[in-house]
């Protein structure tokens, strides 16, 4: 049946019309593919999960969160622990006690934070073999041996732990085993190091050798300790000590070298060597207890005697050499005065700094100029 509308038209004219406007505008947006086909494939399969899925996954992301919290809460009491075994033991060392040093801040009155004696860090001391500790099998003419006092080199002896220890619950989850946050830790530390009031001496000043070998030589040896007095007393009382003085304590070396505008003699090269000693390697030789304290007499007449003895024929001439330089210093410094004085393109100011100096630079040059000839001389010579 016809209807018609208001505008002429019928009803069934104006639904079809609708039908058909809206399948071109659905063609349109979705594709050109017939609506049949398009319909089913761009239904949405998973609306309305994602809730659902935070829902469910929840637990698990504040589980780990809380894990995390655990872990970053345990890094940092454990940090303190091991800060505080430290501190427990360092404290007392001597000649503090510890007990006036509080804990630190922060740390809780029922945490353990304190020093103990500690247990034996290794099984053998590898070495308690050795010469130093067991001694050298020496053995006096009296028949007296060597005796070392092997409990000061114990490297165990005066072992000490610094022993921190803290139990806290879990910041989150409490209920999650073992409910609790437990660390210990220690910090060994040696204590003993030679001091003397640790080995049962009177002061620092006393030799800590006699100490470590207790053993009394002097009646037994009673000949070669004479003896030795005996030539110790004949190198202080020699008589030509004051001319053998020049060898390691020379005044005249030691006066500091010239320099500036100003004239101030008596001048030297600023040191005295010490000419007992030869230079060189032989110097360290010298100065080596393993190459001198030898019982091998052909290997010390090689190595120290005979190398010595060339060394001491060259005292004179090292002597002669730093007298030249010494001499050589001073007169260069006259003539670079002098000079300056001399020379018109001087300041005036400068020539006055030197002028007061001059008459004691020209009564000096030639007396250093004739030791110098002297010396020069005998160098040759040498």
């Amino acid at each position: 049946m016809m209807i018609h509308g208001k505008h002429g038209m019928t009803r069934k004219g104006c639904r079809a019309d609708r039908l058909c406007s809206s399948s071109v505008s659905f063609q349109m947006f979705r594709g050109s593919g017939p609506p049949s086909q398009n319909t089913h494939a761009t239904r949405p399969s998973r609306a309305g999960l994602a809730p659902l899925e935070l829902t469910l996954s929840l637990p698990i992301m504040l589980f780990v969160m809380g894990l995390m919290i655990i872990v970053g809460t345990t890094a940092s009491w454990k940090i303190r622990t091991v800060t505080n075994s430290r501190q427990a033991v360092w404290r007392t060392i001597d000649p503090r006690d510890g007990d006036a040093d509080p804990n630190s801040r922060g740390w809780p009155a029922t945490a353990r934070m304190e020093m103990e004696s500690g247990s034996t860090p290794i099984d053998a001391d590898p070495y308690a073999d050795h010469e130093v500790v067991r001694g050298q099998p020496l053995t006096a003419p009296s028949g007296e041996s060597l005796t070392v006092q092997e409990s000061l080199f114990n490297m165990q002896a005066g072992l000490t732990l610094g022993v921190a220890e803290i139990e806290r619950p879990f910041p989150v989850m409490g209920n999650m085993p073992p409910r609790q946050i437990h660390l210990l830790r220690e910090h060994p530390l040696l204590g003993d190091r030679w001091q003397f009031r640790e080995m049962g001496l009177d002061s620092n000043s006393q030799r800590r050798v006699l100490f470590l070998y207790p053993a009394d030589y002097e009646r037994a040896l009673s000949s070669a300790v004479q003896r030795f007095h005996a030539a110790a007393l004949a190198i202080v009382q020699n008589p030509l000590n004051p001319i053998l003085e020049t060898l390691d304590n020379d005044d005249e070396l030691r006066n500091p070298v010239p320099s500036g505008l100003t004239y101030s003699p008596p001048y030297g090269i600023g040191r005295s060597p010490d000419y007992h000693i030869p230079e060189g390697p032989l110097r360290r030789l010298l100065l080596n207890p393993d190459n001198v304290c030898s019982t091998n007499t052909a290997e010390l007449q090689t190595t120290l005697i005979d190398p010595l003895a060339r060394a001491t024929e060259q005292v004179p001439d090292r002597l002669t050499r730093d007298f030249l330089r010494m001499y050589r210093g001073h007169l260069s410094h006259i003539e670079r005065l002098l000079e300056l004085y001399e020379n018109s393109d001087t300041p005036p100011d400068v020539q006055a700094q030197i002028a007061p100096f001059v008459p004691a630079m020209r009564r000096d040059q030639p007396v250093l100029e004739a030791r110098i000839s002297e010396l020069e001389d005998f160098q040759q010579s040498l």
